[in-house]
């Protein structure tokens, strides 16, 4: 049941591989998971995650405790007036120290919509990882 549940998963998110879905209990607990296995790995002291300031709290308060115990810094991308993170408030942001962009899809207080495809493929011209909260626009948007 798992494994047929993941390659549909794997099928609806457009995954490379089905082992590329991991079940947590739920978005808190796999951006904790994300946070923490990835700093112990990849992040050091003065180094940044670049967050919006639509960020759900869940995907705040791993970062946080980050800059708390690790030393990194929070970088925001603004919203503008229109109540929207554009993908030129991201690109403003990123610096040679941004080691993760960690974005909500949709946020949960204003219902904007984040340009996803365009941010995953800025991040990655310039080889930072992307962690995308989409609890909110999974189910609701075509992904």
């Amino acid at each position: 049941m798992y494994e047929n549940t993941r390659s549909s998963v794997q099928k609806y998110i457009n995954a490379k591989d089905k082992n590329e879905v991991v079940f947590t209990k739920g978005a808190t607990e796999a951006i904790n998971l994300v946070a923490s296995t990835f700093s112990q790995k990849f992040l050091k002291e003065g180094d940044e995650i670049l967050l919006t300031e639509l960020e759900h709290h869940s995907n705040y308060v791993p970062w946080h405790y980050l800059r708390k115990t690790k030393g990194i810094r929070i970088e925001f991308a603004e919203v503008n007036d229109e109540g929207e993170v554009t993908l030129d408030n991201i690109e403003k942001k990123i610096t040679s120290k941004t080691k993760m962009i960690a974005v909500t899809h949709l946020s949960n207080v204003t219902g904007a919509i984040l340009p996803i495809k365009e941010i995953v493929a800025l991040a990655h011209s310039k080889n930072i990882p992307v962690l995308i909260d989409g609890c909110q626009g999974a189910p609701h948007l075509k992904l």
